[in-house]
């Protein structure tokens, strides 16, 4: 008999499930990330019990069949902020598809949203390619308690073109690749004496706390950080890491980044850039804070760099040599706790790709 409750595993027993029914599922057809016991551990703080309940699992006797989960932020639609979570990583065993596990999941997700005063979860669907199972569940299954908020694609700064032309599994992707690898051009940050690229600390919490805000006043849909929530993603707690950049010895903007295996063909680092927060700095230290993190993750053996593109940035950011847009390919989706609201039109958002 099936029961839904609370993962009760290890961070890198987390890991495994999820990487390996995700693998099972889409080896050689889709690209599949692969979260490590770390990654949980920063996201999702695994190892903190009273988290525990964020983290739902179905499980047959001792045996589990599938996850959902997630992690609760402050969200503002207009001059609303109310609580929700950002939710991902919905996978379920080949051996239990078909018996409504992932039903089960979604039904005792919406229960915990409701039992912490939770309005929705906030997630991705990706239809980029026929093999994906988001879509069908997400926008077949459970059209009654879930609403698309808008599309979603990602802007792409290839740092090693060989190793990503071999790693990518489209032939067409990989001769392209190969064709502009010419034209990508090398990573260089000029030095200026009023202007320093650091480390985040502690002390520039409150600061980036503020920078987050301006930078963001003008999304339709955005998350509301708070100082633990931000210094995590600034690289306090582990796993993460950030540059800010000081002009006059004032902290203007910061980046936030970090390094996710994919497979392809096989398995490489691929840099994801989180808050890109820039909308204080000129362009040159725009580019230059940007630049800083790209070399950062190239250190640390990232093939290419990934960015959301869901209009959280200033507009013309990404419009310069070596970085590449790519067309839409998933739904960002919010699935309700209880009844379905109705949302207006979300033409920019600032969430994490999770």
């Amino acid at each position: 008999m099936l029961e839904v409750r609370s993962f009760d595993g290890t961070a890198e027993e987390l890991s495994d499930f999820v990487f390996q029914q995700w693998y099972a599922t889409y080896r050689g057809r889709m690209l599949v990330p692969h979260w490590s016991g770390d990654y949980f551990r920063w996201q999702l703080q695994v190892d903190d019990p009273t988290r525990r309940g964020q983290l739902i699992a179905a499980y047959q006797g001792s045996t589990l069949a599938g996850v959902v989960l997630h992690f609760p932020m402050q969200f503002a639609v207009g001059g609303d902020v109310f609580p929700a979570s950002q939710a991902s990583w919905l996978s379920v065993s080949p051996d239990f598809r078909g018996q409504g596990v992932g039903t089960a999941l979604n039904r005792a997700s919406r229960a915990f949203h409701r039992e912490h005063g939770l309005r929705f979860q906030l997630g991705f669907a990706y239809f980029g390619h026929r093999a994906s199972l988001a879509s069908k569940f997400w926008l077949k299954s459970q059209t009654d308690n879930t609403s698309l908020v808008r599309g979603a694609g990602f802007w792409i700064r290839i740092i090693d073109p060989k190793a990503t032309a071999r790693w990518t599994l489209s032939r067409f992707e990989s001769g392209l690749t190969t064709l502009v690898s010419p034209l990508i051009p090398a990573l260089r940050v000029r030095s200026r004496p009023q202007r320093t690229i650091r480390p985040a600390r502690q002390t520039d919490v409150s600061t980036c706390l503020k920078l987050v805000e301006l930078a963001t006043h003008h999304c339709d849909l955005k998350l509301v950080w708070s100082e633990e929530s931000i210094s995590r993603q600034l690289g306090l707690h582990g796993f993460s890491k950030a540059l800010v950049a000081e002009v006059d010895g004032v902290v203007k903007g910061f980046v936030t980044f970090h390094l996710l295996p994919i497979v392809g063909r096989h398995e490489i680092p691929v840099g994801i850039l989180d808050l890109v927060i820039v909308s204080e700095l000129s362009t040159a230290d725009r580019n230059d804070l940007i630049d800083s993190a790209l070399l950062g993750l190239q250190s640390e053996g990232a093939a290419f760099v990934l960015k959301l593109r869901v209009g959280d940035h200033p507009a013309g950011l990404f419009l310069r040599r070596g970085w590449y847009c790519q067309l839409a390919d998933s739904h960002v989706l919010v699935t309700w706790a209880a009844e379905r609201q109705h949302l207006p039109p979300l033409r920019r958002i600032h969430v994490l790709w999770r």
